[in-house]
């Protein structure tokens, strides 16, 4: 298993834990990872509360390691604003240079966007 691999899985088996509360939103799990270690994890609870990106930010105890940290996501960082604000805006603001997602969101209004955005600080996979 890769350490890519190794942190998604653990982001679905976090978003396991809002299994029949986010309706119609989708199950989603966050992790953050500093350094090889876990610094940060959240998980989408429920429709209208904060998503999974903001729970893992707001779990994390030393916010200075987020700009050398990566973010780790089940399904892509929303972009709009619904019931809460973009999470792509989040990461943004807390510089968090590296974002692994686990899948696009197919969705079209929620998609697009961590890929239109040229002011992160560096590298993105999917």
């Amino acid at each position: 298993m890769t350490t890519h691999e190794f942190y998604m899985k653990r982001c679905i088996e976090l978003a396991k834990n809002g299994l029949g509360t986010t309706y119609p939103n989708p199950l989603v799990g966050s992790v953050i990872v500093h350094e090889g270690k876990i610094i940060g994890e959240g998980w989408h609870k429920k429709a209208g509360e904060p998503h999974a990106e903001v729970n893992a930010v707001n779990s994390v105890k030393d916010k200075s390691l987020l700009k050398e940290a990566t973010i780790y996501v089940s399904l892509e960082p929303c972009s709009h604003f619904g019931k809460t604000p973009p999470c792509c805006d989040l990461i943004i603001a807390n510089k968090i240079p590296n974002v692994v997602i686990g899948t696009v969101d197919p969705q079209l209004s929620c998609a697009t966007s961590l890929r239109n955005y040229s002011e992160l600080p560096s590298n993105h996979s999917q």
